[in-house]
């Protein structure tokens, strides 16, 4: 018990990459994907076509801090940072080169086409 009381609350936290939450849609045309990232400048999409077709998306996110004030004290940390991915299977074939993304008010909305039947 002592030293848990010696060590920081980051010390236990899991040293995996975290995984956004994630809602998936689907209209008639496409695949839509909304993640919840802000906080996050940019992503690595990779959209993989195949038996099993999926979108990948790794990044990072760095610890939300005041910018302004140098000595703090931690009390609460709720909020996901560090490395992140997320591996959503999609139920159809894709058009995988055809993915485009969008960020609004902190999520980032990708579109998937449906890979059309020739």
């Amino acid at each position: 018990m002592q030293e848990m009381l010696k060590r920081s609350y980051v010390d236990f936290r899991q040293q995996r990459p975290w995984q956004p939450s994630t809602n998936l849609y689907e209209s008639p045309d496409a695949y839509l994907v909304c993640v919840e990232l802000s906080g996050v400048d940019a992503i690595e999409l990779e959209a993989q076509s195949g038996p099993r077709p999926a979108l990948r998306m790794v990044g990072i996110r760095q610890q939300p801090r005041p910018c302004d004030i140098q000595d703090l004290s931690t009390h609460v940390l709720e909020i996901d940072e560090g490395p992140f991915a997320r591996i959503i299977e999609l139920p159809g074939p894709i058009a995988a080169d055809q993915v485009e993304t969008q960020f609004t008010k902190g999520y980032v909305w990708i579109t998937i086409p449906k890979k059309t039947a020739r």
